[in-house]
């Protein structure tokens, strides 16, 4: 009979046994026909490499990527090299364009790069000097205030001017200012424990912008880098420990308690955002375990891990170059997403682990357990391992080759794999080849 063996990733560290179900740098998509297959995600292939460590942000101005990284501001190429603009500073950053100026925040410093004449200048302060994010907004460059409650913006169409007058108060609750984003034609100014929403009201000056009647949601940032922008809305962690989704000026909540389990004890660092496919990704990166990927075609979630103990996802910033995705790494790297399914010199290592297949309280013999990869393309080797408590053991690696170019009838067919009353499988292939994999196994017991 054909079995479904998995949905979404559903492995919760509280409770492993319940589901330990797991895609692990997998993802499903539909086909015409409605069926769900697995695709591998994209690997990651070094572009250039930066001085020094910490990709702090990255950002598009005019069309040109910059990324701050150890201190320095960078302009990368097309080509894969990458220039040294000057010092801005080291610690957290966030980046903006301004008619055509790239504006920085890095630690509690604000700085303006000018490509046209290849500088970069620290503007005199405004209403406030210790700085936490910029953001473009209406033509001005607004600037929240690092452990504060104020932001203030630039003259209008001039980051490099900050008028003392030109700020206001996120006065609805009681809490500081973390990060301010642009988006559906209004600012969002999200807090510690609350979000406010703000409008540009075509004053000029001080008169600028003005709170929307009713704008405040009892929902901030869980810290400042856990928010990514993609098309037509946000993604953000927010500081209830659940991701959420960010639109038309509401929150919903996407995350499973898997998730929300990993939130609470696996130290998440940002979120960022990238698309492959008709797929937009919206990742959440963890300190000490893989990264949280919530597909927003799929309405699904899946694992994004690196190495072959599948480590964390070692990234901290996403944008495009050109009109390819790519990645800031935490070793100063900077990597293009790519279908070359493998992490530059590291195997891309793809595993699954199906949900537990119960057969009725009954000690049953699996006589044969077969899977539907693509074939006849690439040679590659599946291997399979049995569970039979719940995904807390498992047996040594039974390997399977799918055959190679030109086999495209060879069955993955294993036989005689026990007897027990719960079984779950476990796939893992780590080939540099493009395997897709249906996600329904033919079982006979």
């Amino acid at each position: 009979m054909l079995v479904e063996l998995v949905g979404q990733s559903g492995r919760d560290l509280d409770n492993v046994s319940a589901n330990p179900a797991r895609l692990v740098n997998v993802y499903a998509e539909r086909t015409t026909e409605g069926e769900r297959v697995l695709k591998s995600v994209l690997g990651m292939d070094r572009h250039t490499q930066l001085d020094g460590v910490f990709v702090r942000a990255m950002g598009r101005v005019d069309g040109v990527t910059y990324a701050v990284c150890g201190g320095h501001l960078w302009r990368i190429n097309l080509h894969g090299s990458a220039n040294d603009l000057g010092a801005v500073d080291t610690g957290r950053a966030t980046l903006c364009g301004n008619n055509g100026y790239v504006c920085v925040q890095a630690g509690t410093r604000y700085f303006v790069y000018d490509p046209d004449a290849d500088t970069i200048t620290e503007p005199a302060a405004g209403a406030f000097s210790d700085i936490g994010s910029v953001e473009f907004f209406g033509n001005y460059t607004v600037i929240t205030e690092a452990g504060g409650r104020r932001f203030q913006w630039s003259a209008l169409a001039d980051p490099t001017d900050l008028p003392g007058l030109n700020f206001s108060t996120a006065d609805g609750k009681d809490d500081n200012l973390l990060r301010g984003l642009a988006m559906d034609g209004r600012l969002y100014l999200f807090k510690q424990e609350s979000t406010e929403l703000w409008y540009n009201t075509g004053e000029a000056g001080a008169d600028a912008m003005a709170r929307v009647a009713g704008g405040v949601w009892d929902i901030g940032l869980l810290s400042r880098d856990m928010l990514c922008q993609f098309e037509g809305g946000a993604f953000i962690v927010g500081s209830d420990n659940r991701a959420h989704l960010v639109s038309s000026g509401g929150f919903q909540p996407v995350s499973i308690p898997p998730v929300e389990t990993a939130i609470k004890i696996d130290r998440p660092q940002a979120c960022l955002t990238y698309s492959d496919e008709g797929h937009t990704f919206c990742a959440i990166i963890f300190k000490d375990s893989p990264a949280w990927v919530y597909d927003l075609s799929m309405n699904e979630w899946h694992e994004r891990a690196e190495g072959v103990n599948l480590g964390p996802w070692n990234v901290a910033a996403s944008c495009k170059i050109g009109k390819e995705w790519a990645v800031g790494r935490n070793n100063g790297e900077i990597s293009i997403l790519r279908r070359t399914n493998a992490d530059g010199s590291t195997p891309l290592v793809r595993e699954i682990t199906s949900r537990t297949l119960r057969m009725d309280g009954q000690r049953t013999i699996l006589r044969e357990f077969e899977v539907f990869p693509r074939q006849g393309f690439s040679a590659g080797t599946m291997n399979l391992h049995i569970s039979r408590d719940g995904g807390s053991t498992w047996t040594p690696p039974k390997p399977k080759p799918i055959g190679g170019q030109g086999e495209y009838g060879r069955r993955v067919l294993w036989r005689n794999l026990g007897q027990a009353r719960a079984i779950n499988a476990k796939l893992r292939w780590t080939e540099p080849r493009d395997i897709c994999l249906s996600t329904q196994a033919r079982i006979v017991t």
